[in-house]
C-alpha cells in the first residue's frame, strides 16, 4: 500500500468540512485510509500516528490543506488520487447532504429571508467581525461559534448589540437552544422551566441532559461564549440574557453556569442579579471561592450535578425523587463501586481523556477538593501545566478540544481519531489505574463516539490484564435517548467494551479519585458530599 499526500497551498476549510470530506474520501474505492486536514503541527504529528504522512505532506504549512491517502493494494495510484482531488476541491454545496440556498451577500440573504432574526456564523475568527456587525446592523441576533475573535472586535459587537437589545452569542458560543432548537453542540433535550445563562458550551449540555433525565426541561440555554465573562468584556451578554430569562414567562429558574469569572465580574453579575432578577437564581461559578449571601433566592453550586441537584430541590418532592433514582447515588454505593473497580487494578494514577472543556474543569476541581491538583494542558494552576499537551504526568487531565489540539482540525466531539489514538497509548502506561472519558452526544458530534473508542479499550483493557494488572476505564455519556446517537446505544457499546458507566461527570470523576485516592480520598469525598454532589 502506498501513502500518497497532496497539499493545496492557502486553502481552508473549516472543521466540518474537513470531517465530512475525510468520511467521503474513505469510502472512495481504492482508499484503505484518508485524512483531509489543514497542515497544523498537531494534524501533521496526527498523520505521522497514522501512518498517512508523506514527504509533501511533511513541508505543509498551517495554512494548507493536506489530502492525506493510503492507496489500497491493487489500486491504481493515479485513478484514486484523481478521484480524491476532484471531491475534496468541489464546493462545499456540491459535496452532497440537502440543497440550500446560496446567497452572495448578506443584503441578499436578508432581502429573500425577510423576517430572520438570528444567524449562526462559522468562519475564521479573524474574519468574523464584518459580516457579525453588518447582521447586528440588520437587527439580526448572533450566535457566534467562531473561535479567536479579538477582544477588541467581541467587545464592539457585544456594546453594539447590547444598545439595540440584541444577543451575540460567543464568540466561541459551542451551545445554545432557543426556543426548543439547539445550535452548535447541542443535546435534545425536553422543554421545561429553567433557563439557563452559560459561557461554557459542555456546561450547558451537562446540565440540560440531567435536567431532562429528571423531567424539568430547558426553557432557553444561552451559550454567551467563554470570553464573556472576562474583565475586559465585563459579562455583558451574561447580564442580557439574565434580563431576557427574567421577562421570559416560560422560565420559572434560571441558572447561571461558568468558570470563575474575573472578580470584578462576578460582582457586577451577582449585583445585577440582586437587582434586576425576582425568579430563583443557581449560581455555578466552578472553581469560585467567595460568594456573597443574597438570601435563599440565590444559591450557589460547586459541581454541575448540585446545581441539578438544586433545581431538583426548588421543583418539589417529584423532581427530587427523579433526581436521586436517575441521576445520584449515595456516598456508600459510590465507595462500594469504587473499591470493586480498584481491586487488582495496575498502576497509581488517573488520566482524563476531555473533549468538554468546562466538564474537564470540573474534574480538575474535584480532583483539588479530594486528593490534590491534577496536572493538565487547561491547569487551575500553571504550577501543574502539561509542559508538552501530547504527553501525561502523574494525574492528568487533558481537555482535547483546547484551541492547541483543534487549531486546523475538527473538535474531538466531531472527529474521534486523536481521542482514540490518546487513549492507546494512555492505556499502555503501566503506571495507569483509570482512564476517564466523556462521550458527548448531540446534533454537530460524531455519529457513533462511543463506536469509535469501543476497540482502544477492548484492546487496552486486555493488554493490562496480559501485562499482569487491570486498567479502569470510567465513561460518562453526555446525552439523551432522544439525540441522534441514542443513549443507550452508546451506552450498550462502552460497558461490552468493559467501561463502567457514571450517570455525571461528577460522580465520575469523584470515582476516579477513590479508586487512587483511597481512604484519604473517601474522607475528604464524605466531609465535601453536600457541596460537591448534594
Amino acid at each position: 500500500m502506498q501513502v500518497v499526500n497532496i497539499v493545496k497551498q492557502n486553502l481552508f476549510r473549516d472543521s466540518i468540512q474537513l470531517m465530512k470530506l475525510t468520511e467521503d474520501v474513505k469510502k472512495i474505492g481504492g482508499v484503505d485510509d484518508a485524512v483531509v486536514s489543514m497542515g497544523t503541527d498537531t494534524n501533521r504529528r496526527l498523520l505521522e500516528d497514522l501512518r498517512l504522512l508523506g514527504k509533501e505532506g511533511k513541508g505543509a504549512g498551517d495554512g494548507d490543506l493536506v489530502i492525506a491517502v493510503r492507496v489500497a493494494e491493487g489500486a491504481t495510484r493515479d485513478d484514486v488520487m484523481g478521484v480524491v482531488e476532484k471531491m475534496v476541491m468541489s464546493p462545499p454545496a456540491a459535496q452532497g447532504g440537502p440543497k440550500r440556498r446560496v446567497f452572495h451577500s448578506l443584503g441578499a440573504a436578508m432581502q429573500a429571508l425577510g423576517g430572520a432574526n438570528l444567524a449562526v456564523i462559522s468562519v475564521p475568527g479573524t474574519q468574523a467581525f464584518e459580516p457579525s456587525m453588518e447582521l447586528l446592523k440588520y437587527g439580526v441576533n448572533i450566535h457566534l461559534f467562531s473561535d479567536h475573535v479579538s477582544k477588541a472586535h467581541e467587545v464592539e459587537l457585544k456594546r453594539y448589540a447590547s444598545s439595540k437589545g440584541l444577543l451575540v452569542l460567543g464568540p466561541g458560543a459551542g451551545t445554545s437552544i432557543i426556543n426548543g432548537v439547539g445550535l452548535g453542540f447541542a443535546n435534545s433535550v425536553r422543554r421545561g422551566d429553567v433557563g439557563i445563562v452559560a459561557s461554557a458550551g459542555t456546561g450547558i449540555q451537562e446540565a440540560s441532559i440531567m435536567l431532562d433525565r429528571i423531567g424539568l426541561g430547558v426553557s432557553h440555554a444561552l451559550g454567551v461564549g467563554g470570553t464573556d465573562v472576562s474583565k475586559d468584556v465585563g459579562g455583558t451578554m451574561m447580564k442580557d440574557c439574565l434580563k431576557m430569562l427574567e421577562r421570559d414567562e416560560s422560565t420559572r429558574i434560571i441558572m447561571v453556569i461558568a468558570k470563575a469569572p474575573a472578580q470584578s465580574v462576578f460582582q457586577d453579575v451577582m449585583l445585577h442579579v440582586e437587582k434586576e432578577t425576582t425568579k430563583p437564581v443557581i449560581a455555578c461559578f466552578l472553581g469560585l471561592t467567595d460568594a456573597p449571601d443574597l438570601g435563599g433566592r440565590v444559591r450557589y453550586a460547586k459541581t454541575l450535578h448540585s446545581a441539578v441537584a438544586m433545581a431538583a430541590g426548588a421543583s418539589g418532592k417529584a423532581a427530587n425523587r427523579e433526581f436521586k433514582s436517575k441521576v445520584s447515588l449515595s456516598f456508600e454505593d459510590l465507595v462500594k463501586s469504587a473499591k470493586a473497580e480498584s481491586a487488582g487494578h495496575r498502576g497509581k494514577y488517573v488520566r482524563g481523556l476531555y473533549s468538554g472543556g468546562t466538564i474537564a474543569h470540573e474534574t480538575l476541581l474535584i480532583f483539588r477538593e479530594l486528593m490534590g491538583e491534577a496536572y493538565s494542558n487547561t491547569p487551575l494552576s500553571e504550577k501543574f501545566a502539561l509542559a508538552d499537551p501530547n504527553k501525561s504526568k502523574g494525574n492528568s487531565i487533558v481537555d482535547l478540544g483546547d484551541e492547541f489540539f483543534t487549531a486546523g482540525r475538527a473538535h474531538p466531539m466531531i472527529d474521534p481519531t486523536l481521542r482514540r489514538l490518546r487513549l492507546s497509548q494512555e492505556a499502555s502506561d503501566p503506571s495507569v489505574a483509570v482512564i476517564l472519558l466523556d462521550i458527548v452526544l448531540g446534533y454537530g458530534s460524531s455519529s457513533d463516539p462511543a463506536g469509535a473508542l469501543q476497540n482502544a479499550i477492548e484492546v487496552g483493557k486486555k493488554a493490562a490484564r496480559k501485562a499482569g494488572g487491570g486498567l479502569v476505564v470510567m465513561a460518562h455519556v453526555c446525552g439523551t435517548e432522544s439525540d441522534p446517537q441514542s443513549l443507550s446505544q452508546q451506552s450498550r457499546k462502552l460497558i461490552e467494551a468493559g467501561a463502567v458507566l457514571f450517570p455525571s461527570n461528577a460522580l465520575m470523576a469523584c470515582a476516579a479519585a477513590l479508586v487512587v485516592g483511597g481512604d484519604a480520598a473517601a474522607t475528604n469525598l464524605k466531609k465535601n458530599w453536600g457541596e460537591l454532589l448534594g
